[in-house]
């Protein structure tokens, strides 16, 4: 079998010092072996504990096997993908394989294994089959244990606030605006700049006055001889004159 072949490579290159050949992912993940019972395992996403990841973030993985069985077990690859939820046939994208020139777990022993992946920001909104499988042998002989097949949500990806870039960007539109502010003023237009412009006076402007009226005395009595003037000769006149002979007797 090919996938035996490649073990057996990867267990004679490790004994000589030399990393072990990355196999194809594809090939990997087209023809997985059967587990080994004598192989347990525990993983756990440090940054994420709710298994909901972001699209195009790395996500790390830690992989804990242990071997309870009596002969060493050579972990060899650690791989994943993305497939359809409930049709493990149907693979959206395998990720990149990591591999292992020497990595021995004895008998009775325990080690643990870290891995990275990232899920491309175009499946954000969706939920996705997430498969992750560890390679490794015993006595020549090539297994496979798949320690995480469940689905999970892709995120859309997180907006980073960086905090001194956004003091460097403040300082720098404050600097700006200084500027500005010391051009407009030089120029004779510093009341067109907000916040720190002096208030231009209003040209052409008249002052108010206002005249009091005042009534002088005697105006009455100049409109009636006005009006007397008006009725001289006429027959009004002379029997005005006459009452007022008649007054005087």
């Amino acid at each position: 079998m090919r996938l035996t072949r490649a073990t057996t490579l990867a267990i004679l290159l490790s004994a000589s010092g030399v990393a072990a050949i990355d196999a194809s992912p594809k090939y990997l993940l087209t023809d997985i072996p059967a587990a080994n019972p004598d192989v347990e395992s525990v993983v756990a996403f440090p940054d994420h504990a709710d298994r909901a990841f972001p699209g195009g973030e790395r996500v790390k993985v830690l992989l804990g096997l242990r071997n309870t069985g009596n002969d060493a077990v050579n972990v060899t690859h650690l791989a994943g993908s993305l497939n359809v939820p409930n049709n493990f046939n149907f693979y959206v994208t395998n990720f990149t394989v990591s591999s292992f020139g020497d990595a021995v777990i004895k008998p009775k022993k325990e080690a643990t294994f870290e891995y990275e992946f990232a899920i491309d920001p175009q499946f954000a909104g969706h939920s996705l089959q997430l498969a992750l499988t560890a390679f490794y042998d015993e006595a020549g002989v090539a297994y496979a244990t798949t320690y995480f097949n469940s689905t999970v949500p892709v995120l859309d990806p997180k907006v980073v606030f960086d905090r001194e870039l956004a003091v460097i960007y403040l300082t720098l539109a404050g600097v700006a605006f200084l500027c500005f502010a010391g051009v407009m003023k030089a120029a004779g237009l510093g009341h067109l700049v907000p916040f720190i412009g002096e208030a231009k006076p209003t040209t052409g402007a008249t002052k108010k006055t206002y005249v009091k009226k005042v009534e002088k005395k005697g105006t009455t009595s100049a409109s009636a001889s006005d009006s007397e003037q008006w009725l001289e000769g006429t027959a009004f006149a002379r029997s005005s004159s006459k009452k007022e002979k008649k007054k005087q007797k």
